[in-house]
């Protein structure tokens, strides 16, 4: 065997080519040809020049008893101890550690390896330990987040998480990577290929969850995961439900309702789901897919659904009730169920009545004839602190009963809206009927009533308003002249609106609180589309688009028990302000040469103010560690 000569090895390392070390598995003929026999190698690969070169450092048998696994584990902790290289983020087998030191021993005494010293850990001490030390060799070798972190991994053991993966079969391994996984999506959401790379580079996520096989987490096995914990949708979300409602006393009355949908980037061939659509944030070039949420009065989710991208709000409401009504809390009084204008049809609040609920929601027309029912209007603040009036009032030929709601500020903004709109309408009106007498104009009839429909479309809200008429030269083909006249109409009055009801004994004050809830909806779906980035949707099929989604909401589950906890203690930052706060808080691995060797320290920096704020009010240890220190000893052959 042609051995490497030392000084090209070390001209090798440094001049930066590339050498690693592996095991490679032989398979020979015995020698009367009846039989195979295998064997292993450890294998170190170079670049020399522009060629690989392979070299054999040392032969290793048959490794009986050591699992292929941990032949990888093998080959990096021999060349760590050769390198003089400490991986403090994961612990190796004892089995693996008395190996690796018997071929490092071996490889020594041949003198394949260009080391004259052989290494060895002396201690691991966390109490008092003097070195001596060249202060001038310190350096940071690495430095990872852990702030955002470790607050995900405590709430994870607050909830008990752990207990809630492993009830759907998976291993101590496997939860893991689905905790790594969810942590990802909290504090650095993202795709799979994005969180592969993230853990392995950027976070300290792996310093909390350890899995016991020591193999790289992959995008592969973070699929295989959220794939797993979506077949288990239905039971995960009962049982976390449970855990976050138990952990405050209120239990909700509430149940608010709303539908929302999401656009996918990509032309989506493989989605069965994604369908056209009206998109709420206006991109209704892209396929959508629809998703429906219940959440409780305290911003816990009760329900969820994912639906076409073509899906009513109307249409979904009966499945959704049917599906939430067994898990609802209905000892004593039965929860209200709160619904927009957009779900709020004659059907549904049938369905709702059958089904022995009370409801609150927007009308969606205002009452042509109706009576109040008091004297005097009760006057209330919105949230913003504007003064709003309200009256009880009933409605001929309606069983419930109706909020009458006047609100000053919101008449000025529609007023203010209107005015806008209506002086572009005109403007581009007045603009096209100048082009009229011009030259190089629009003035072909059928160019000119197309223009008129593209002005009416975008102002839609005003254009339907105005009778416009056209004077035509048949002749010619041309249009002479446009006129727009404002239609005598009903119109609606402008910051007044109705609530329904159908519970009597409701205060003013009771209904309009309740009604606000819905907000809480709308809050939800601005923290999943832009805190939790579960928008827009890169993957291509169902079978990843809908965990993707699903993880989303679970990780808001989280979120909201972070934000009601801290909110007790008047801190009511947004998550992506948390997040950004903890991520100031992070751990490093550092050394420092002595006499003979080396000590590794890996340390956690302190928590800052703002820092200490959260974990005190959560109740949270402010360090996952203080410091890990290994010292590294060369002594003589």
């Amino acid at each position: 065997m042609t051995l490497l000569d030392p000084q090209q090895w070390f001209c090798v390392v440094k001049n930066v080519y590339f050498c690693r070390m592996f095991i490679k598995k032989i398979t020979k003929p015995d020698r009367k040809g009846n039989d195979t026999y295998t064997y292993y190698r450890l294998v170190h690969s170079y670049k020399l020049g522009n060629k690989h070169r392979q070299q054999t450092i040392v032969n290793l048998g048959k490794l009986e008893g050591l699992p292929n696994d941990n032949h990888k584990i093998l080959a990096d902790r021999i060349e760590g101890i050769l390198t003089g290289s400490i991986d403090l983020f994961f612990d190796i087998p004892s089995e693996v550690e008395a190996l690796a030191q018997a071929f490092v021993k071996k490889i020594i005494e041949k003198g394949v390896f260009p080391v004259k010293k052989k290494a060895r850990v002396i201690a691991q001490d966390t109490g008092t330990d003097y070195q001596e030390v060249d202060i001038n060799s310190t350096e940071q070798l690495e430095s990872r987040t852990i702030g955002g972190e470790w607050l995900v991994k405590q709430t994870f053991d607050k909830l008990g998480m752990d207990d809630v993966f492993s009830g759907t079969g998976m291993s101590k391994n496997e939860s893991c990577i689905a905790q790594m996984l969810l942590t990802a999506r909290l504090v650095h959401p993202s795709s799979e290929l994005e969180t592969e790379r993230w853990i392995s580079e950027n976070s300290g996520v792996g310093e909390l969850y350890n899995p016991g096989d020591n193999h790289p987490v992959t995008r592969y096995r973070l699929y295989k995961a959220a794939t797993h914990l979506y077949k288990h949708k239905n039971e995960i979300e009962k049982l976390l439900y449970s855990a976050t409602t138990n952990l405050f006393a209120q239990k909700s009355k509430i149940v608010i309702y709303d539908l929302t949908n999401m656009y996918f980037e990509g032309q989506m061939h493989g989605s069965k789901k994604a369908k056209f659509g009206r998109s709420k944030q206006k991109r209704s070039d892209r396929r959508l897919i629809g998703l429906a949420l219940a959440i409780d009065s305290l911003g816990f989710f009760r329900y969820s659904r994912i639906y076409e991208g073509n899906v009513s709000e109307p249409g979904t409401f009966g499945t959704m009730l049917d599906d939430v009504t067994t898990q609802l809390y209905t000892k004593g009084e039965k929860p209200v169920v709160v619904m927009d204008a957009g779900i709020a049809t004659e059907d549904n609040l049938k369905i709702v009545k059958q089904r022995g609920y009370d409801y609150v929601c927007v009308s969606r027309t205002i009452p042509k004839e109706y009576s109040k029912l008091t004297d005097g209007a009760t006057l209330l603040s919105d949230n913003r602190d504007n003064t709003i009036e309200v009256t009880k009032v009933s409605v001929e030929e309606k069983s419930d009963m109706f909020l009458h709601i006047k609100s000053h500020q919101k008449q000025l903004k529609e007023q203010s809206i209107d005015d806008k709109l209506t002086g572009r309408f005109t403007d581009s009106m007045e603009y096209l009927k100048e082009g009229l007498s011009k030259p190089r104009r629009l003035k072909k009839t059928i160019p000119v009533h197309e223009k008129v429909g593209r002005i009416k479309k975008q102002f839609s809200k005003v254009a339907k308003h105005y009778n416009i008429t056209y004077t035509e030269d048949t002749g010619k083909g041309v249009v002479t002249d446009i006129e727009w006249e404002l239609q005598k109409i009903r119109q609606r009055p402008k910051g007044e609106y109705f609530l329904r009801y159908s519970k009597e004994n409701l205060t003013e004050r009771q209904i309009w609180d309740t009604y606000n809830m819905t907000r809480d909806v709308e809050a939800t779906f601005r923290c999943l589309k832009s805190d939790l980035n579960i928008r827009p949707i890169f993957h291509q099929k169902d079978t990843y688009i809908e965990p993707h989604i699903w993880l989303g909401i679970l990780a808001y589950q989280v979120v909201n028990y972070i934000k009601l906890k801290l909110g007790e203690h008047g801190i009511k930052h947004s998550w992506s302000t948390i997040v950004e706060k903890m991520q100031a808080q992070q751990c490093s691995l550092q050394r420092v040469d002595k006499k003979e060797g080396v000590i590794y320290t890996k340390l956690c920096t302190r928590p800052n103010a703002d820092m200490k704020d959260i974990y005190e009010a959560l109740g949270y240890r402010d360090r996952p560690f203080v410091r890990k220190s290994k010292v590294v000893t060369q002594l003589q052959n």
